[in-house]
């Protein structure tokens, strides 16, 4: 660890380890790596550090399924933002955005509200119209209003988050999750099964149609991005993409692992 830095982390070196430990699918080192520079940063008084790193915990542990310890970096990272005056900064934007999804899904919508709303108006306010992050923005207010009930809601930020990504080079991945999700919202909106049938099938086979993509680069996130769509094909019968999916995912995992660290 080197900590030479003039009383703050190497960020830029720290996320690059942490990238390639994902990459390799270990996911115990990586968690490990994460604290440890967490600490250290709280040692040197790192406070922006320690917010970095509080974003990046909150995106692991969601992955993870570790509840307790995602709430409470979610939870630190909004007290850390306040605490030193960043409230009307795109940083506290973001660190707002992954709190609330953090708490969205760890079964806390209600508590996510209001930070999703804080979000979406530092964006609005400092972020250039067509920013990327908008996309992420709009893909998990839609999946928060779904849990509410409130699917016309959820339908119109669906609808944003498609016509962005489909204005931004290099989307295939979060197209496809996009997609997906839009495959369970219409589960549980469309009481006619026809035609909710008839849309989850055109969901699923869109999704499919990014994942499939030529131009998507075989990367540690297109395997993210297939186990993460996986669970649905299951869910709705489609076995044969579900486990394709997997299989692609492990493939990559593999290969990346024999790389040399």
């Amino acid at each position: 660890m080197h900590t030479d830095c003039g009383g703050q982390i190497p960020v830029r070196e720290v996320i690059g380890k942490l990238d390639r430990l994902l990459e390799k699918d270990r996911a115990e080192e990586a968690e490990r790596h994460l604290y440890e520079w967490l600490d250290e940063a709280g040692r040197l008084g790192d406070w922006q550090g320690e917010i970095t790193l509080l974003n990046e915990l909150m995106g692991f542990h969601r992955s993870s399924g570790k509840r307790r310890e995602g709430l409470e970096a979610a939870r630190k990272g909004i007290r850390l933002v306040r605490s030193r005056g960043m409230e009307k900064t795109v940083t506290a934007g973001t660190t707002f955005l992954n709190a609330a999804t953090t708490m969205k899904a760890f079964g806390e919508t209600e508590e996510a509200m209001p930070f999703y709303e804080e979000a979406e108006k530092l964006y609005n306010r400092f972020l250039e119209e067509g920013d990327y992050r908008f996309a992420g923005l709009y893909n998990n207010l839609a999946l928060a209003w779904t849990d509410l009930g409130q699917y016309e809601r959820a339908f119109l930020y669906y609808d944003r988050a498609l016509r962005l990504l489909g204005q931004l080079p290099g989307n295939a991945m979060e197209s496809a999750v996009t997609w997906v999700n839009l495959a369970c919202l219409w589960e549980k909106k469309e009481k006619d099964p026809d035609r909710r049938e008839e849309r989850i099938e055109e969901c699923l086979a869109r999704a499919m149609e990014y994942l499939d993509d030529p131009e998507a680069e075989r990367d540690g996130y297109y395997a993210f991005t297939c186990r993460k769509c996986a669970p649905t094909m299951g869910h709705f019968g489609r076995f044969r993409a579900e486990r394709e999916l997997r299989e692609r995912a492990d493939l990559i995992y593999r290969g990346l692992r024999n790389e040399r660290t």
